[in-house]
């Protein structure tokens, strides 16, 4: 995005994000801001796991298979599945101001209605995400982009939750700009982008009955292979 403070010459990206981040911790975050920071911490990615596990490797683990039952999910799977994203949530992120992103594949058939009341409003995504996006967009004139920031509280996005366990609505991303943590869950779990090894490290300790086993993707033993977004800092 144009006139960002991410891209100030002569300064490092790492030091350019940690030096923003203090001054956002500061006062009021806009959308605009937020999305400035998502651009710079994901290097123009979209917000969608799936493809951030494969360029940020480094800071990625996975909240793997909620539910292993054949049989279809029932309510009480589907609050178990919300309570436990949450949880994780909630240990990521509380007392930070989050960046909530949505694409509405087709909002025709998404419930949006949850994201509205929180105050979500259409955001015209960077090119970087559609480029990125390519094949995946089912109908790229029908797909909507939305976006508000929030300070997180326990229970906030509970009912988002329960329409991402229910398949009602399309993907979603939780972004902290102060800590570069995102979120990202899906029917079956959730992708995790957590920067600082002594941090993954406790919140595999917090929560290691819901992660991979060792050698398994997503585990916190699996590192990545050369050539992937390396962690910074």
């Amino acid at each position: 995005m144009a006139g960002s403070m991410w891209r100030r010459p002569g300064l490092g990206l790492c030091d350019g994000f940690a030096r923003a981040a203090r001054v956002l911790s500061k006062r009021p975050m806009n959308v605009h801001e937020a999305l400035d920071a998502w651009q710079a911490q994901y290097s123009g990615q979209p917000p969608v796991g799936f493809m951030l596990r494969f360029t940020h490797e480094s800071v990625w683990t996975r909240i793997h298979y909620l539910r292993e039952s054949p049989e279809p999910a029932t309510a009480e799977d589907d609050r178990v599945a919300a309570s436990r994203f949450d949880a994780v949530c909630s240990a990521l992120f509380t007392g930070t101001t989050v960046l909530v992103m949505a694409i509405h594949l087709d909002p025709r058939h998404e419930d949006t209605t949850d994201l509205r009341a929180l105050g979500a409003t259409a955001i015209s995504p960077p090119d970087s995400w559609i480029e990125t996006l390519g094949g995946y967009l089912p109908d790229p004139s029908r797909a909507e982009f939305v976006a508000t920031t929030l300070s997180w509280q326990r229970g906030c996005l509970d009912r988002i939750w329960l329409a991402v366990a229910r398949d009602l609505i399309g993907r979603i991303a939780v972004f902290c700009p102060a800590t570069g943590d995102a979120f990202c869950p899906y029917g079956g779990g959730a992708d995790l982008f957590v920067w600082g090894s002594e941090r993954r490290s406790k919140l595999g300790d917090r929560f290691r009955a819901w992660l991979p086993s060792p050698g398994l993707p997503g585990s916190l033993s699996q590192r990545p292979a050369a050539g992937m977004a390396a962690e910074r800092g």
